[in-house]
């Protein structure tokens, strides 16, 4: 009775559409602000803040939706970063005086709201090596670097007066653009500019290609695996299917209609299973378990499975949250996913990430119907109707 009673915390995916909706809100905020006056004009310091805010909140609008991304795959560092910059959308909407700026102001605050009741459903790990923490670090470094030394050399700059305008140097000279409205007058500001124009874009494309880089690498070996498994289906072999003993298979739940299906590929390739204590206990020999609920699959979970190296995923119909899962799949590997469908709309499976959809109902109505009235068509259009294809 008491846990009826207790409030539901907000879902993930409701996290990811309100911070989706504060990026859209915070961009056309910032937009607007540019073409119309605040409601109180300032000067000094405050008029300058304004400024920059008018453009900077249509900045961190672009960066939410980056972050948004990294949200919806589980992320911790993007849940972080999207904390500091809904924060700082609340201060932009603060500091903007206009009324326009309101919507801005009231979807941020409850936003923070719900990323404080959300904060334990984001805990993927980026997994960043040595070398990509080093360029973060780097382009980090030579944006410093140029700010400080521009600013400190403003004497010997034409156009340089303020904070402000040493950042506009700096992302201009280190993205080698170049406009030419600022440029050195002295021999010692020349040189700092030349160390800047070499150590600009150095740094970015040094940063770019290690974070990048890899990602790119996988997906490629991940589609080639893919491409190599279809040929396989197509053309066959005498493993079936395309199914080989170097292949790897991950399973999320054992019950009586999933154990069978697990029971036949333990032979055939390498196996492994997510289920429960009790469920774990009916599984044949050869078959990796790893104990936990699939109805409550936890991040430390699926790191364990190591989706990024399998070849395919089941899901079965003991799964729980079948299209939650598939998404939680689908974001972290390639692989071919198929589900057991257990009541779910088969498109809204397939949305979510699932390569096929097969519902055992259907499978036992069409296979009987093709065995009592002995109909070949029938049988052929069992496969079709039990199992939505989409990859």
């Amino acid at each position: 009775m008491l846990e009826a009673l207790r409030p539901r915390r907000p879902s993930d995916r409701v996290a990811v559409w309100l911070v989706t909706a504060i990026a859209l809100t915070s961009i056309a905020t910032g937009i607007v602000a540019i073409l119309t006056q605040p409601a109180l004009e300032t000067g000094g310091a405050l008029g300058d803040l304004q400024a920059v805010a008018e453009f900077s909140g249509t900045v961190v609008g672009f960066a939410l939706l980056v972050t948004a991304w990294g949200m919806q795959r589980g992320y911790r560092l993007a849940y972080v970063a999207t904390v500091v910059l809904v924060s700082l959308s609340v201060a932009h909407g603060v500091v903007q005086l206009r009324a326009l700026s309101v919507p801005l102001v009231v979807l941020s605050v409850g936003g923070l709201v719900v990323l404080v009741l959300t904060s334990r459903r984001f805990t993927r790990s980026t997994h960043l090596d040595a070398t990509q923490l080093g360029a973060l670090f780097s382009i980090v470094g030579v944006f410093c670097y140029g700010t400080a030394g521009a600013y400190a050399l403003r004497s010997g700059f034409d156009g340089v007066e303020n904070i402000v305008d040493a950042v506009y140097f700096t992302v201009v000279t280190a993205s080698t653009v170049g406009y030419g409205d600022v440029h050195a007058t002295t021999d010692t500001a020349r040189l700092f500019a030349v160390s800047l124009a070499v150590l600009g874009p150095a740094t970015v494309a040094a940063t770019v290609g290690s974070l990048f880089g890899p990602m790119i690498e996988a997906h490629l070996a991940r589609a080639g695996r893919r491409a190599t498994g279809q040929w396989n289906r197509t053309g066959g072999d005498k493993f079936g299917g395309g199914i080989k003993p170097e292949s790897r298979i991950v399973v999320f739940g054992a019950d009586e209609t999933s154990r069978p299906v697990v029971a036949a590929l333990a032979g055939r390739a390498s196996v492994t299973v997510v289920t429960g204590e009790e469920s774990a206990a009916a599984l044949p020999d050869g078959v990796q378990v790893i104990v936990g609920e699939p109805t409550r699959t936890a991040e430390r979970t699926l790191e364990r499975t190591a989706l990024e190296s399998c070849d395919a995923v089941l899901v079965g119909s003991d799964a729980g949250d079948q299209r939650r899962l598939a998404a939680a799949v689908r974001s972290r590997t390639d692989a071919r996913i198929v589900v057991i469908a257990d009541g779910e709309p088969a498109d809204a499976l397939e949305r979510a990430g699932a390569d096929a959809v097969v519902d055992p109902e259907i499978v036992l109505v069409e296979a009987t119907l093709g065995a009592l009235l002995g109909d070949g068509e029938i049988t052929g259009q069992s496969s079709a109707s039990a199992a939505s294809q989409s990859g």
